[in-house]
């Protein structure tokens, strides 16, 4: 899977993730950055002109292991 956007709400004091597709791997999720919506966190803005994107690296690393891989879609919360 690419690049895959998920909502964490918070419902009363209890922070929940929701996937609308229900395709992500909830419990393996690797969170690349926070905000309010894609402007407070776009990896790449332009303000006219012309760019290049030629590559970009991601690392993450983990305490512990990460739960098995599942191809199954997650049950709605």
């Amino acid at each position: 899977m690419d690049f895959h956007a998920v909502v964490e709400a918070d419902v009363d004091g209890v922070w929940h993730v929701v996937d609308a597709t229900r395709l992500a791997p909830l419990h393996s999720l690797v969170r690349i950055c926070s905000g309010r919506d894609a402007a407070d966190t776009a990896f790449l803005t332009t303000l006219g002109g012309v760019a290049r994107f030629e590559s970009m690296a991601v690392t993450a690393t983990v305490d512990g292991t990460l739960p098995a891989a599942s191809t199954a879609p997650h049950p709605l919360p």
